[in-house]
């Protein structure tokens, strides 16, 4: 830094007040073109249907090879979650397994393991502030688009660390 350069660091409460990220937010329905108004940035994108298969597992080598197994059919997985573990603790983990499309009852019955229909989704992707993202959440369920999931994609990032005068 030179001499005539002033630097103000923005105050640590600031910071996660004022932190932005990106949300993908996963909605019941396509939002009405209102809202889609009040913010221009958003992106949007229906999900399409999806089979959710749950399969439990020893270790990551049976997870590796139920996800091959389920490649090798050519399902296309959309989403892998371990799933919170039951009241009786076992050596086992529960994954669910998210895979493009409604799989029919022979393809299902040969994988052999629970599975339930994902109706298609929307969904959005912006970036906001945590007040903001409030806002927006309270506009959906305003107008009566449910909300199915909220999931930050990226860190907070401040809207301005280091401002140089």
């Amino acid at each position: 830094m030179t001499g005539g350069d002033c630097v103000s660091m923005v105050d640590a409460g600031d910071v996660e007040r004022d932190a932005e990220a990106l949300y993908d937010i996963q909605l019941a329905a396509s939002p009405p073109e209102s809202l889609r108004r009040q913010y221009p940035s958003m992106s949007v994108r229906a999900t399409g249907a999806r089979t959710a298969l749950r399969q439990q597992v020893e270790g990551p080598e049976q997870l590796t090879s139920f996800l091959r197994d389920l490649s090798g059919v050519g399902l296309v997985l959309t989403d892998v979650h371990l799933l919170p573990p039951a009241p009786a603790t076992t050596r086992s983990v529960t994954y669910e397994v998210r895979v493009a499309g409604a799989l029919g009852d022979p393809l299902l019955r040969s994988l052999r393991c629970p599975h339930y229909a994902v109706p298609e989704q929307t969904l959005i992707r912006l970036t906001f502030a945590a007040a903001d993202l409030e806002r927006f959440l309270r506009a959906c369920t305003n107008c009566g688009v449910g909300i199915e999931g909220v999931r930050r994609v990226d860190a907070p990032q401040p809207r301005s660390q280091v401002v140089a005068t």
